[in-house]
């Protein structure tokens, strides 16, 4: 009884999954036409109104400007495409090329439904100035090859609202933990509602693994999750210690009770509405605080330092651009005409000079915009300080995207809300992650 139940569901779940697909994936420029040109469908990972803007102004030009091709675009919020895209996987339905998020790209090279590009780079006109250190990243994604071309970063950044640091006598951001916390303390004002901090307590991985790395030093380690002998580090005594300073934020009511519950648009919503002072969040939500706030209202600084001035953020997790993997016979040149104009320098600037993202094509930096944007120069000031360390996230374990979302964030809940202890949310962190290590490790 149970195993035809499950195949009727199994049945069910596919007919809706052919239906679904259907609805959203407009087929490959190989199967499609509009008006004599070949369709190209290209689908954006995490869509908003400005990225959307961007690229559909972007896209009509570049179709108005040539005769053999037409580009659909289509975007999706960042938590719902993996679902879509997944099921355009399982109904051979793909779009001809998807961007993806830094954390996604195991999961589908896992899958084999992107296409290995090494065989297309001399077709891209500026894959050349794509960033070196950025490409290098994604060969090691692929097991050394390469499965996407990088073309804009989010930096992890503080945020702080100008106005209201000044009613605290405060002229700057704090450079540390422990300054950090001493604000938190003092300028918590529950009964106003009022408070320094927003935390973020869904989908934290990004702060919270900051915050972990940064209190503990990350143990010498220099940002890896692994020491020498190849082991989780997480289960040291001293990021239960570290854990546990961060979740007393919210069990000392320093920030909004609401902190357990909040995702990205919500940390945003309580700094621009002046619930709190200060946020740590990537440079993707500058134009946000520029439409809460206003110009001039807001600043961005360097996330926090420890006691030795050294100050850790996840490692560069750039936005990629995929072509997906129709099989052998397939015709790739649409896809790979567009990749070459997505990567292109026109682009990539104008995307990021609108979202507030950090380009990989490094002749963007030539740019006017670039040379004068003040968060932009920040940014970048990063990879030049000897006191700023990248954590390695192990974003080649096809596990660890789900781990972030789904694990991270149902366990620091639970310590946040006192049903589970700080050393057992590391432990239970530190084992996952070896075993995760372990499988990869026998498959190759």
């Amino acid at each position: 009884m149970k195993n035809k139940t499950f195949k009727t569901i199994a049945v069910i779940a596919m007919v809706m999954l052919v239906a679904l697909s259907s609805a959203f994936a407009g087929g490959s420029s190989e199967t499609s036409s509009s008006g004599g040109k070949q369709v190209i469908n290209f689908w954006y990972h995490s869509g908003d109104p400005d990225t959307d803007a961007y690229f559909e102004e972007f896209i009509d030009n570049l179709n108005a400007s040539q005769d053999q091709y037409e580009v659909i675009y289509t975007s999706f919020n960042f938590a719902d495409f993996q679902n879509q895209f997944q099921m355009t996987v399982m109904t051979n339905t793909m779009p001809d090329i998807v961007s993806l998020g830094f954390s996604n790209i195991a999961t589908f090279t896992a899958q084999d439904s992107i296409l290995a590009l090494d065989d297309y780079v001399d077709q891209l006109d500026e894959y050349q100035y794509i960033d070196e250190q950025l490409l290098d990243g994604m060969r090691t994604l692929g097991d050394g090859v390469l499965y996407g071309i990088p073309f804009a970063y989010n930096q992890e950044v503080a945020w702080y609202n100008v106005p209201r640091f000044a009613e605290y006598g405060l002229t700057e951001a704090p450079k540390t933990q422990a300054e950090f916390l001493d604000y938190c303390e003092r300028f918590a004002d529950s009964a106003n509602s009022r408070y320094f901090y927003s935390l973020r307590g869904v989908r934290p991985y990004d702060s919270l693994v900051a915050w972990l790395w940064t209190w503990t030093d990350g143990l010498g380690y220099g940002g890896s999750w692994f020491d020498e002998n190849g082991k989780c580090i997480l289960r040291d005594p001293a990021f239960a210690e570290a854990l546990d300073a961060y979740a007393n934020i919210y069990k000392n009511h320093w920030v909004s009770g609401d902190s357990v519950n909040n995702n990205f648009d919500q940390i945003v919503a309580e700094f621009g509405s002046g619930v709190s002072a200060y946020i740590v969040h990537n440079s993707s939500s500058e134009v946000t605080h520029r439409q809460n706030l206003g110009d001039g209202n807001f600043a961005a600084a360097r996330v926090l330092a420890n006691d030795q001035g050294h100050y850790f953020a996840s490692g560069l997790q750039p936005n990629v651009y995929c072509v997906t993997n129709q099989g052998d016979d397939h015709d790739y040149t649409g896809a790979i005409w567009l990749l070459n104009e997505l990567i292109s320098a026109e682009c990539t600037g104008g995307l990021c000079e609108k979202v507030g993202r950090v380009p990989c094509n490094t002749l963007v930096y030539e740019q006017p915009w670039f040379a004068t944007d003040t968060e932009m120069l920040l940014y970048m000031s990063y990879l030049s300080d000897d006191n700023y360390y990248q954590i390695q996230n192990p974003y080649w374990l096809p596990e660890f995207s789900a781990f972030i979302t789904n694990d991270m964030t149902a366990d620091f809940q639970a310590v946040m809300m006192g049903d589970m202890a700080a050393q057992d949310c590391v432990n239970s962190w530190a084992d996952k992650i070896d075993s995760y290590q372990a499988a990869y490790e026998a498959s190759r």
